[in-house]
C-alpha cells in the first residue's frame, strides 16, 4: 500500500494513486533502517527480566527444559511479532556442567503457572506500553506446554562445559563467554502471527542465574501486506 503525507499523519491509499515522497526537514531524501523506522512509529518493544537489578535463578539443569522457559511470549490473534534481538547474560553457571541456550517459536503451547507477568516497554518513551502481548519471565517452578506445531528452533548456543569462576581461578588468558546473543541483522528474522503463536527462550545449566531480554517489533495484523 502507498502512503500519502497529510500534515504529521500517514494515510494509506490503494496502488495507482499519486503519492508524495517523504523527506527530512531540509528536503533531502533519506533511507532509514526498517527497525529504526518501527521505533519511530512506536512499534518496537523491550521485553526483559522481571527484575533489572537482581538476577533470576533458573532451575533447568544441564540441558534445555522446554517446560521451564526463562522468557515466554504469547501473540494474540490481532497482533504480529517480529523478533529483532535476544540477549541472555549469565551471571553464574554453577558448578562444572554443560550449558545450553535456545529460542524457539511455534504454535500450540500455553503458559500455566510459576513465572512473573511482565509488561513489554515501548522503546519510544512518549507512547503507551500496550503491546497486546502476554509475557512472562522466570524459569523456576514454571509448568508450560511446549509448542506442538510450526516449531522453529531459530537459535541455539552454549558451552560444552561452563562453571562460575572465582577470583582464584580467573586468569587474563582465559576467555569465558557469559553473554549469548541472537540478532536479526546477522541471522535474518521471521514473522509470528497470532492467534496461538508463542516464543520461548530456554536455558540449561547446573545452577544458572542471569538476565534475559527480547527486542521485538509488534504490529497490528491489519498492517501486513
Amino acid at each position: 500500500m502507498a502512503a500519502i503525507l497529510k500534515g504529521k499523519s500517514i494515510a494509506r491509499s490503494g496502488d495507482g494513486t499519486d503519492t508524495y515522497l517523504r523527506a527530512v526537514l531540509s528536503g533531502e531524501l533519506s533511507v532509514a533502517d526498517y527497525f529504526f523506522v518501527q521505533s519511530l512509529l512506536g512499534n518496537m518493544y523491550y521485553i526483559g527480566s522481571a527484575d533489572v537489578t537482581t538476577a533470576t535463578t533458573w532451575t533447568a539443569t544441564a540441558t534445555v527444559d522446554i517446560t521451564k522457559p526463562i522468557l515466554f511470549v504469547g501473540v494474540p490473534s490481532n497482533k504480529v511479532l517480529i523478533p529483532v534481538h535476544i540477549e541472555v547474560y549469565m551471571e553464574a553457571f554453577g558448578t562444572n556442567a554443560q550449558f545450553e541456550v535456545q529460542a524457539v517459536s511455534g504454535t500450540g503451547g500455553s503458559y500455566t503457572s510459576g513465572m512473573t507477568a511482565i509488561t513489554p516497554v515501548n522503546m519510544r518513551t512518549d507512547l503507551s506500553d500496550n503491546s497486546g502481548l502476554t509475557c512472562y519471565a522466570g524459569g523456576n517452578t514454571t509448568v508450560t506446554v511446549g509448542q506442538t506445531a510450526k516449531i522453529n528452533v531459530f537459535w541455539r548456543d552454549g558451552q560444552q562445559f561452563a562453571i562460575t569462576k572465582t577470583n582464584g581461578s580467573a586468569t587474563a588468558a582465559a576467555s569465558d563467554p557469559n553473554k549469548f546473543v541472537w540478532d536479526a541483522v546477522l541471522n535474518n528474522t521471521f514473522v509470528m502471527c497470532g492467534p496461538d503463536a508463542q516464543l520461548q527462550v530456554n536455558q540449561g545449566s547446573q545452577a544458572g542465574t542471569g538476565f534475559v531480554k527480547l527486542i521485538a517489533v509488534v504490529l497490528n495484523k491489519t498492517d501486513l501486506p
